[in-house]
């Protein structure tokens, strides 16, 4: 009682408030610590993306790998690329009761718990599952290659390691090589696909598809003869289901003159004053 009494008679903010201050990095120490660490993190076509769209976004997801949740239409699409590449994998279609399992199983693993949603979202992965299988499946090449991680150097830059992974890699008789992306969500049209920035730069979609066209180029020594985006979620009747282009060097030199310059910003310590060049839609109006 005595000590009790004597500790709160020097009053409570003196075990409440902090006594020591917190520290606080300042914007120099930030730009030291990229300069030093930022060549250990392999270039991949979403870490341009997000520096190109905002470099606070690539400091917080590409630098820091700050954890994110899922939202549910990620934890979907999530789910159909790993039931595809499971079917790619398997080499036969699997019978429905085992499909829907196998995407339950998926969902799960993306953290989606509740019944109602995970019976909704299962249905809405079947649905997408089954047009590819009847759309697309049956006239795949026979020598093909799903979820293939590519990393490689370019004498340009040597000490960043490039690095992505192809959905479905497929070699045809003529020894033509074509990937494809598989992707969720909303149709893009071949328009909003293929303008380029305000910069001058490659959309988010053609840059991806440049970044895959370039590394198979450093591990191969030959270009690919077409390059695909495929969006599972379209109906039969939807046109612009499937995007197909040729990647040529005019798309490879201005990845290669991004990658240049992200380098470059990174190493002065200039991404720090760049624009942020977010466009938001529905409520997400302003950059996180």
């Amino acid at each position: 009682s005595e000590t009790e009494g004597e500790l709160l008679s020097q009053g409570a903010p003196s075990y409440i408030a902090p006594t020591i201050p917190a520290e606080q990095a300042t914007l120099q120490e930030v730009v030291s610590f990229v300069a030093e660490r930022y060549e250990d993190t392999k270039v991949s076509v979403t870490l341009l993306n997000n520096f190109f769209g905002c470099p606070w976004k690539w400091y917080f997801r590409s630098f820091l790998k700050l954890p994110e949740v899922k939202s549910v239409s990620l934890a979907l699409g999530s789910a159909v690329h790993s039931t595809i590449e499971h079917i790619l994998k398997a080499g036969t279609q699997p019978p429905l009761d085992l499909l829907k399992e196998i995407v339950e199983s998926e969902l799960e693993k993306e953290g989606v718990s509740e019944p109602v949603e995970l019976r909704r979202l299962a249905k809405d992965a079947m649905a997408a599952l089954g047009t590819w299988m009847e759309t697309y499946y049956p006239h795949l090449a026979k020598d093909r290659q799903s979820e293939r991680s590519l990393q490689a150097k370019d004498d340009r830059f040597p000490h960043l390691s490039l690095y992505g992974k192809i959905d479905l890699t497929e070699r045809f008789p003529d020894e033509s090589i074509v990937v494809t992306d598989f992707k969720t969500g909303g149709v893009k049209t071949k328009g909003v696909i293929e303008k380029a920035t305000d910069e001058g730069r490659l959309s988010d979609y053609m840059r991806q598809l440049a970044m895959y066209s370039y590394l198979v180029r450093l591990a191969e020594k030959k270009g690919v003869a077409r390059s695909r985006l495929l969006f599972v979620e379209a109906g039969q009747e939807e046109k612009n289901a499937l995007y197909e282009t040729h990647i040529g060097d005019e798309q490879i030199d201005l990845l290669i003159r991004d990658i240049i310059e992200y380098d470059e910003t990174l190493k002065s310590g200039e991404w720090v004053g760049r624009e942020c060049h977010h466009k938001g839609y529905g409520d997400n109006t302003e950059c996180e």
